[in-house]
């Protein structure tokens, strides 16, 4: 049986009753209540879609980029049974829905708060090292979707391998590991359509988040992109291609991103909104302790931290939860490249002049990368272009073939320095 839903992204995102199970289940229905943009409907009124709509979005495109890569003309089909490439399909569109399974309230911004990774519950079987850092919202949704399986939602090598496609760390099941016999490099093929250079997060959340704030900086051509991949062998493995002319299609969605971290994803006053959050919680304006249960980080959502800051504002004495409540944004005085050795002695001086006259101020910092190609990959996490020649066909690494792809690639990396609004006027005098 097949079940739908009106989109207004991919107009209809069908999905089965097994899927549909999946899509009931409270951890999955609980990112209706965790905003995709965190506050940047501040900014942005209309952005207030859901990390729900995400993802029904990522299984909608993930399920699109594996149809094409397994077209029964293509390489990958030959490889497998019919069985073998329904079973392949599942772990991919569940991966899809549940890349974003663990994200806390408002989402990106409360994972400062975050506990150790070495808390949480995990299995550390499915693992391939073990990490000693803060745990982030990826971890959190390697142990939800273990916790499906522990209730016997989802089988345990299907949860594995689901995991190990959206978290990087983790290797897949057995299962897996026979069926990639057939295929070597199916593994990081798979993998980067859920978190890759052309995956079924970022095509979804361009488009989502551009159409939701209303702004044009996120369209790309989405359908071009897709049919202009395939998959190659090369190298002793399998990679990813792309047609010459689906090279300006992945350079329109690379220019996309770009323009979106810019203009919408790191907006001052959404950024120094995110900073009164985590200094409401470090200050213990509100009682808020990220836990390492699982069902009980799954009773976090929105709109329980909302409560609590609403509460928290009724005391003057509790300066960012009052501020973050009734919209009073700090006075971002300059944006700062990192990477500029002037800027970072103006961010010196700033916070010299700051220090010795009592102004009180905070920065906040972002550090964002396009695309990791380029970086000393191996051939077969790298993706080539297959440029036509006399003989036959050569595959190109993008990173070659693009100048746009060479010019972007360097990281972005600033610093925005604030000043509390109350001490604005302090700072202009000289």
């Amino acid at each position: 049986m097949e079940f739908e839903v009106r989109d207004p992204i991919h107009n209809r995102i069908a999905f089965d009753a097994f899927e549909r199970r999946i899509i009931d289940h409270p951890f999955v229905q609980r990112l209706r209540f965790i905003n995709q943009l965190s506050f940047l409907n501040y900014v942005y009124p209309g952005g207030v879609h859901d990390r729900f709509n995400h993802c029904l979005g990522a299984m909608h495109v993930a399920g699109r980029l594996f149809d094409h890569l397994f077209r029964p003309q293509g390489l990958l089909c030959s490889r497998f049974s019919t069985a073998e490439v329904d079973k392949l399909r599942r772990r991919v569109r569940l991966a899809g829905l549940l890349h974003d399974l663990g994200h806390g309230p408002f989402s990106h911004a409360s994972e400062s708060v975050f506990p150790s990774i070495g808390d949480l519950p995990l299995n550390w079987h499915w693992w391939t090292h073990l990490p000693d850092r803060q745990a982030r919202h990826e971890d959190y949704s390697v142990l939800l979707i273990q916790t499906l399986a522990q209730e016997n939602v989802l089988e345990s090598s299907l949860a594995q391998d689901i995991a190990s496609l959206i978290h990087p760390d983790l290797q897949p099941s057995d299962d897996f590991k026979a069926l990639q016999a057939n295929a070597p490099g199916l593994q990081v093929i798979l993998h980067g359509l859920i978190s890759g250079e052309i995956d079924c997060d970022r095509m979804d959340y361009l488009l989502r988040d551009s159409h939701y704030c209303g702004v044009y900086y996120g369209h790309f051509d989405f359908n071009w992109l897709i049919g202009s991949l395939d998959v190659a062998e090369h190298q002793g493995g399998l990679v990813i291609t792309l047609t010459e002319n689906g090279v300006r299609a992945y350079e329109d969605m690379l220019l996309a991103r770009y323009h979106m971290i810019d203009q919408v994803y790191f907006h001052k006053t959404a950024m120094g909104f995110s900073h009164y959050l985590q200094q409401a919680i470090k200050n213990q304006e509100i009682d808020l302790v990220v836990p390492s249960d699982p069902h009980e980080y799954a009773d976090m959502h929105d709109g329980r931290v909302i409560e609590k800051l609403w509460q928290a504002a009724k005391q003057p004495d509790n300066y960012w939860s009052s501020h973050l409540m009734n919209r009073w944004p700090a006075k971002r005085i300059l944006r700062l490249n990192r990477s500029n050795p002037s800027d970072l002695e103006i961010l010196e001086q700033l916070t010299d002049d700051c220090q010795s006259r009592g102004v009180r101020y905070f920065t906040h910092t972002a550090a964002q990368q396009l695309s990791h190609l380029g970086e000393g990959q191996n051939a077969h996490e790298s993706m080539y272009v297959a440029k036509k020649t006399l003989s036959g066909c050569q595959f190109i690494p993008i990173f070659e073939y693009s100048d746009l792809l060479q010019k972007y690639n360097e990281k972005i990396h600033f610093t925005d320095f604030f000043v509390l609004r109350e001490d604005f006027d302090k700072f202009k005098r000289n």
